[in-house]
């Protein structure tokens, strides 16, 4: 039985295993990630691995305290301002992406779309930390750093279930530190970013990298380069993998129900008589556009498992129940967003919901929180959603796409805290205009 059939068969508080219990309760948001509690719910340390191996917190592990001492200065980084200024160097990667696939669609052989995607993403995420792309897109591969990423996590997913067991947990941790490939991959991950920091700290580049805008406002209590180190290593997942998850799934379900493809072509075509009138703030206006993108964020969730928390010492409430200290609790969005309990019809592709439906009235969309909520929420989230929206509209104007195999159940993949995605095969060719 899934994590979502648990919670449909018993209801919007699971307990999944012997200290951990999963909420769908709307008011979880509030109470496990929010304000809800007086004194804030705990990072499970465990669960995202800090030790002496990777070193130093990062912005996501790191305690209250230190979090907001690395976050200060990032807020200048992922502003309005910042966005603006950092718009040319996001254009000229799905530039290049566009210009690739043309040359693909003229080969008449299909693409691996998710591929595509996740070069692009990264290439953009690189260049705004580094000042330096990885290179994914030019080479149509991705280089030997970016490919072991992809099983650094799927490792940490396992490795996170063996600590939860300790009867057989502990022998097998103690062997698998003892395996030389595991900690050659992971030391090898702490040493490339740390190559990176450092050449990109002595460079003296003027241009508005999100490093720019760390440095420059670095005052008050100051961040270390362990704290860029460790920031920068987390955020090329974040900034990458999850904005390239949720494309790929938008891309499916358009192909899957090519009735809304049409719908986003036809807006998008009256929105812009041009290629060059296409913007940040055009795309952020389009209606079916954003719904398309909401009901792609409801039925697939970047961030499908959840990301839990711990009960202080003090105790906690959640959804008006007392909890003991040292329960681990979290949310899986993707229990939480296809719950029969939120949405009417919840396995169905319905942007209409989010576009005043008669029908899914009585939805619930503030449950769908894909970049969570409260003071430890994704600070990336305006340029995800600027670079989401950008890629996925010069796309549809570039190309008419149809499903390789039409009657792929791509969506049917496994969680290794991320998905593991299939590739998805998809035939290209260009749109006149």
């Amino acid at each position: 039985m899934s994590w979502h059939q648990l919670h449909e068969h018993y209801g919007e508080v699971v307990r999944i295993n012997p200290n951990t219990l999963s909420y769908i309760n709307p008011d979880a948001w509030r109470d496990i990630y929010g304000h809800g509690n007086k004194m804030p719910l705990l990072k499970d340390l465990n669960f995202y691995h800090q030790d002496s191996l990777i070193g130093m917190p990062d912005i996501i592990s790191a305690n209250d305290a230190d979090h907001a001492r690395i976050r200060r200065p990032l807020n200048h980084a992922f502003s309005e301002q910042a966005l603006r200024s950092q718009k040319d160097i996001i254009n000229s990667y799905i530039t290049l992406l566009i210009t690739k696939l043309h040359r693909q669609a003229k080969s008449e052989i299909p693409i691996d779309i998710v591929r595509w995607l996740n070069f692009t993403t990264f290439d953009i995420t690189g260049d705004l930390l580094f000042d330096e792309s990885f290179g994914s897109l030019d080479n149509e591969d991705f280089n030997v750093w970016t490919a072991t990423l992809f099983k650094m996590v799927r490792a940490a997913s396992v490795l996170g279930v063996i600590r939860e067991y300790p009867i057989v947990g502990v022998p097998v941790m103690a062997l698998l530190r003892m395996v030389p490939a595991l900690i050659r991959v992971r030391h090898a991950h702490v040493q490339f970013t740390r190559e990176k920091v450092e050449r990109r700290l002595q460079s003296t580049t003027k241009r508005k990298d999100i490093l720019s805008y760390f440095i420059k406002n670095n005052d008050g209590k100051p961040v270390t380069v362990n704290d860029i180190e460790r920031t920068c290593s987390t955020m090329i997942v974040a900034g990458s993998e999850t904005s390239a998850t949720l494309l790929s799934g938008a891309i499916y379900f358009l192909l899957r129900n090519m009735n809304w493809m049409a719908k986003l072509q036809d807006e998008i075509d009256v929105a812009f008589e041009s290629e060059e009138q296409i913007s940040f703030a055009g795309v952020s206006q389009l209606d079916v556009l954003n719904a398309i993108i909401n009901e792609t964020f409801r039925m697939y969730p970047p961030v499908p498992s959840s990301l839990p928390r711990i009960v202080p010492p003090e105790g906690a409430i959640v959804c008006d129940k007392e909890l003991p200290p040292g329960t681990q609790l979290g949310i899986a969005q993707l229990a939480m967003n296809r719950s029969s309990r939120h949405f009417t019809n919840p396995d169905t592709f319905a942007p209409e919901r989010f576009l005043g439906a008669e029908k899914y009235a009585n939805d619930k969309h503030e449950v769908i929180n894909p970049f969570s909520v409260g003071p430890r929420n994704c600070i990336g989230q305006s340029l995800a959603w600027a670079e989401i929206r950008t890629i996925l509209v010069r796309l549809v104007w570039h190309f008419n796409m149809r499903l390789e195999d039409g009657d792929i159940a791509w969506e049917k993949q496994k969680v290794f805290i991320l998905w593991q995605k299939k590739p998805l095969l998809v035939r290209l060719t260009a749109r006149e205009h």
